[in-house]
């Protein structure tokens, strides 16, 4: 089994999408940030998961390599910052370059990609796993700031 498919991963995706109905249904920009603060992502199999899930059927679906490395690039977000940070720290743990389409063809399916051998050893990597930790859950204060202490530079 691999960690994209334990109950652990399932479970906080589960709760994540949940988070995204509540986001979509919310009343007010408040309501939105304060939902949208709430959504972390214990690491980025998890956030691969939710955006592959959250995402089916839609105008922006994620359904493979190359639809990720185009949503994460097409601005200058916050999935931009984590899509880096993993692409950088692939590369050092593993050597793996997932933005290079001839290592991971564009048509690759995500889930092949977040249920792989290469996610599983990151996840394990304790290092990797507490600057991930370090970045999602950053806060400034009481104000949530997820990422902005990551730079790309």
């Amino acid at each position: 089994m691999t960690y994209a498919t334990s109950p652990e991963a399932k479970e906080k995706t589960a709760k994540l999408l949940r988070m995204y109905q509540d986001y979509r249904t919310a009343k007010t920009e408040e309501e939105k940030s304060r939902i949208g603060d709430a959504m972390t992502y214990a690491d980025p199999v998890v956030w691969m998961m939710y955006k592959h899930l959250a995402y089916l059927g839609s105008d922006h679906e994620i359904a493979t390599v190359g639809a990720l490395r185009e949503h994460c690039s097409d601005h200058g977000g916050i999935c931009a910052k984590r899509f880096n940070f993993l692409t950088s720290s692939l590369k050092a743990i593993c050597g793996a370059d997932i933005r290079n389409p001839e290592e991971f063809a564009d048509e690759m399916p995500i889930e092949e990609f977040y249920q792989g051998a290469i996610m599983d050893h990151a996840i394990q990597d304790q290092s990797f796993m507490r600057s991930w930790t370090l970045h999602e859950f950053w806060k400034e204060g009481d104000r949530v700031a997820k990422w902005e202490n990551y730079s790309t530079k």
